[in-house]
């Protein structure tokens, strides 16, 4: 067995080791030393601390929850140690399939005593209650997207998991590609200067009928707590607030356009973040061709990311200076370029990875709690805003959000 040395003194630093699944060995990680790794240390040689994966449960073994199972029962920083579902035919199949330890509900599954984390993979209603069941036993959550179905859930959840001193990740692995890394790295380095326009058309989430007839609770209120704003698009409203930023205020127009169901399948508003900037969004279910097409206009230039594609214009002069010094009918100064990108591992597993590196090595999560709370101050704040014909301040008032959806459900 070689463990492999980092530079420097074990004064200074330490190598981390993680033990697969298969218990075999891989490269070592520098790491500070001063970290408490608690239990999770199963052994300290000579400075080289070796980590035991993180054992994580996944409750909700749906479409989703069984995904995440297949995809990433072969990652180095995790090991899978339980499962749990309300459908004790999905938990018998499950279980046998994945040797794995099955339970009737998320609360049996928290309490075995397996878990360090739960993966939170159910309908997105029940997310609030398992997350702060899980939080109140001393355990890390990591939720499907959205986080919940209402900024006050989020809080709920978020509160629960800062006061028990444990991580609350969210779903959004559309942060890892390649593709919105290199934007967001544009746009933080200035190569626009300031932004006074965001948008985004994120028509791919074409739906059809059969789909929403494939479940009773598909585009109902209280299956969903709404339509495309709440199911498909919570990626794209993240991916825009994180590229973005968060508006001040939306006015949002609401449709039902063509597909049979209670809740909406197309929305588009206009955004405030003040400062002189403004935003529009677009998002729907009945479109086709879709894209997911992001602007941003700044000072310096305006970036492009359509699709696969990240397209740059940079203008030779700021664009003040231009309006004020330019002749009449004179135009700014610049040139488009295509802007080339790595490509990179990418996807759920990435997100779950680096949770697991979050609760052991202190890395950062790719979205927090918070990150997904924000995303849903955009979807709650633009149902608000379409029904009741009316602009809404963001963050959304959360006693007015929870008595309009009581009323949409009938409550």
């Amino acid at each position: 067995m070689a463990i492999l040395s980092a530079g420097g003194s074990p004064e200074n630093q330490l190598v981390l080791v993680f033990l697969t699944n298969r218990w075999g060995w891989r490269r070592g990680e520098v790491s500070r030393p001063e970290r408490d790794y608690g239990s999770a240390a199963v052994a300290d040689l000579e400075g080289v601390i070796v980590v035991e994966p993180l054992r994580l449960g996944v409750v909700g073994l749906g479409v989703m929850g069984a995904g995440h199972l297949e995809k990433e029962r072969g990652l180095e920083e995790v090991r899978f140690v339980g499962v749990a579902d309300v459908k004790p035919e999905v938990c018998a199949r499950v279980s046998a399939q994945y040797d794995l330890p099955a339970y009737p509900s998320a609360e049996a599954l928290i309490d075995s005593g397996r878990c360090e984390a739960v993966l939170v993979a159910t309908p997105h209603p029940f997310h609030c209650p398992v997350a702060e069941y899980a939080a109140s036993r001393g355990l890390h959550v990591l939720s499907e997207k959205p986080i919940a179905v209402t900024v006050g859930e989020a809080d709920r959840m978020i509160d629960a998991c800062r006061r028990a001193g444990v991580l609350l990740g969210v779903m959004f692995q559309q942060r890892t590609m390649p593709l919105y890394r290199k934007a967001k790295e544009l746009l933080e380095g200035g190569v626009i200067g300031r932004v006074y326009r965001a948008s985004l058309v994120a028509s791919a989430w074409y739906r059809t009928q059969a789909y929403y007839d494939s479940g009773d609770w598909r585009g109902t209120w209280k299956g969903e707590g709404g339509g495309v704003i709440m199911n498909q698009a919570p990626h794209s409203l993240d991916l825009f607030v994180w590229l973005g930023g968060r508006p001040v205020e939306i006015t949002a127009s609401v449709e039902t356009r063509w597909h049979r169901i209670e809740v909406e399948d197309t929305i588009s508003a206009l955004l405030k973040y003040g400062e002189g900037k403004s935003g529009y969004f677009y998002t729907t279910t009945s479109e086709w061709p879709g894209q997911n097409r992001f602007e941003f206009a700044g000072e310096r230039g305006k970036l492009v990311v359509d699709d696969d594609r990240i397209r740059l214009y940079r203008m030779a002069k700021s664009l003040p200076e231009e309006i004020f010094s330019g002749p009449m009918w004179g135009k700014c100064a610049g040139a488009w370029e295509d802007v080339p990108y790595e490509p990179a591992p990418h996807g759920h597993a990435e997100v779950v990875k680096q949770f697991a590196r979050a609760v052991r090595l202190g890395e950062p999560l790719v979205a927090t709690g918070e990150d997904g709370r924000n995303a849903l101050e955009l979807a709650n704040a633009m149902l608000l805003s379409g029904f009741r014909q009316k602009p809404v301040p963001v963050p959304v008032d959360r006693a007015e959000y929870d008595a309009f959806l009581a009323e949409k459900r009938g409550g």
